[in-house]
């Protein structure tokens, strides 16, 4: 397949990035309390509740825009970093779509799913647009 002889390279050293991606996308976490927040109490900040929308939308993009090169990774991300599953519920949730991975190669997968990851987030000059 010729979509996985993409090249990566971060800005910053390979485990700096994928670290970087696997805090951006576990945060899906913290920011979908903060939007429920508003949904339980009319006394929720709603610029924070705004924020929190446009961030929510932001990692689902980004695992959108994984998909479109590399399913399997997608599937990944969305498991482990949004859905929070064990690695062994992830390798059933990619064995469901005829994905077969060993738990030995699961983490190489991981990790360059969480390289695709990083070159599809938004950087610090990324500006929000209304």
């Amino acid at each position: 397949m010729e979509l996985f002889k993409l090249s990566i390279i971060p800005t910053v050293d390979v485990k700096s990035a994928s670290q970087e991606a696997k805090n951006y996308l576990k945060s899906f976490e913290d920011w979908n309390l903060i939007y429920s927040r508003r949904k339980i109490s009319n006394l929720a900040n709603p610029i924070e509740h705004q924020q929190a929308k446009y961030e929510l939308v932001e990692r689902r993009t980004v695992v959108s825009a994984v998909n479109q090169i590399d399913p399997s990774s997608a599937i990944i991300l969305e498991c482990r970093f949004i859905k929070k599953y064990s690695t062994q519920k992830t390798i059933e949730q990619l064995a469901r779509h005829d994905i077969t991975i060993t738990v030995g190669n699961f983490y190489h997968r991981q990790r360059k799913a969480l390289l695709l990851a990083y070159e599809f987030m938004p950087k610090s000059h990324t500006k929000i647009v209304k």
